[in-house]
């Protein structure tokens, strides 16, 4: 009797398991959309206000800055408060940022609000550490997995929805329900995340913490390779993203905001061979991936200069480009992580800090380039940072084989001092 007993008990803590990884998931995946909800309404926000939508493009440009400082900022606190208590702070100050957002009477008062909004909107590189370490020992790398895929979900799904809603209620309402919908996420976290944690550094002083946190640029060459190739990487992806609403609701093409909204679609698709890059960095190595990807970014970002005017096309080229931008990360983060395995937070803080300043630079860029030429203009820039990109790594090749020559030639000494003669 007892076997059933103890496969029923098994069963149970395993749907007890799935049941709090979507949600906090979930929660991930509210908080990353939040981010990108400017750039679904950026046309919606820009008619309201009677400006050009080129001119909000500087809300767009504020969550990523502000987003950027806050990884820094509040990320590293991880080592010293409960994520309980960290998550439940930052989702409140997320909820009433949001909530003032939807009431500021110009658009200088949205971009400050939604600076503040990015600001602390960093819940999901707070959870997905937390993910790993409650998590079951055989399904740690799943739940990571899940988390990953729940943010991309989270950059389209909040496009798409924000999108549907914002013809029928308004910019305003639909950041009001954002705002609505992360504050019920926790009492759900917080009931999720009452167990008993060590925090690594309890005791540390929080500008010790920052200071370590620097100072590890300087100790790792891999975080600063892969932190300069995934800038460039990122900026290239946000660029187009900031743009697609404003070029397809243009006079060109003339979609609905809702219809644009749902254009998110073929990022979304991008999910399904996300799980194709972890056994292809296994099987070719960081390095091997990227020298993969880059070219392939190259030619979907030229191709988008030639054929931005015919959708069917254009979707194909930002399918490839966002797909390219997953693969990159995902080698990226993995080269950075491999390299500092004792200091991996305050490394992945470093990382995500370029990664959203590359976001950030693209969405300055971007409206700047679709000003000056419409989207053939942005494709231009974004192919000259790629090209800047594949330059990079170029160099990045040449110091790996540097080093790797010289671990080798160190071990070699080691061996031949130790063989005996």
């Amino acid at each position: 009797m007892r076997r059933p007993q103890q496969g029923s008990a098994l069963a149970s803590r395993e749907r007890t398991w799935t049941i709090r990884l979507l949600i906090l998931a979930a929660s991930a995946s509210i908080a990353v959309s939040i981010i990108y909800l400017p750039q679904a309404l950026l046309t919606a926000m820009a008619a309201s206000f009677g400006i050009s939508p080129l001119v909000t493009g500087a809300v767009a440009t504020a969550v990523q800055i502000g987003y950027a400082i806050g990884i820094f900022l509040f990320v590293p606190l991880a080592d010293r408060v409960h994520p309980r208590r960290h998550i439940t702070i930052q989702s409140a100050a997320l909820g009433v940022a949001l909530a003032v957002s939807a009431v500021v009477p110009n658009v200088v008062a949205l971009a400050i609000s939604f600076f503040t909004v990015g600001l602390v909107a960093n819940i999901a590189q707070v959870l997905i550490p937390v993910v790993g370490k409650l998590a079951p020992e055989d399904k740690r790398s799943r739940a990571t997995g899940t988390m990953v895929g729940a943010l991309l979900i989270g950059v389209f799904g909040g496009r798409i929805i924000a999108g549907l809603l914002v013809d029928s209620i308004g910019w305003r309402l639909v950041v009001a329900v954002f705002a609505a919908t992360i504050l019920c996420t926790i009492p759900l976290t917080r009931r999720i995340l009452q167990v008993k944690w060590v925090t690594p550094a309890p005791g540390s002083k929080y500008r010790v913490l920052l200071a370590d946190t620097l100072r590890l640029t300087t100790r790792s060459p891999e975080l600063v390779e892969s932190s300069f190739i995934q800038f460039f990487a990122f900026a290239t992806f946000n660029m187009f993203w900031t743009v697609s609403v404003i070029h397809l609701t243009s006079e060109t093409h003339g979609w609905s905001v809702a219809s644009a909204g749902l254009f998110g679609l073929v990022g979304l698709s991008a999910v399904v061979i996300t799980p194709l890059f972890g056994p292809a960095i296994d099987r070719f190595g960081s390095l091997g991936v990227i020298a993969v990807s880059l070219p392939i970014l190259l030619c979907a970002c030229i191709s988008v200069a030639l054929d931005s005017d015919h959708i069917a096309l254009f979707a194909v080229s930002l399918f490839v480009v966002t797909a390219c931008n997953q693969s990159l990360q995902a080698a990226n983060q993995t080269r950075v992580l491999s390299a500092n395995e004792q200091y991996e937070a305050r490394a992945n803080t470093m990382f995500m800090v370029a990664v959203f300043a590359g976001g950030s630079t693209g969405a300055v860029l971007a409206p700047l380039a679709y000003g000056l030429g419409q989207t053939p203009a942005v494709a231009m820039i974004a192919s000259i940072l790629i090209a800047v990109d594949i330059a990079v790594l170029c160099v990045v090749c040449v110091r790996h084989r540097r080093r790797t020559a010289v671990t080798s030639s160190d071990l070699g000494l080691v061996d031949e001092s130790t063989s005996p003669r």
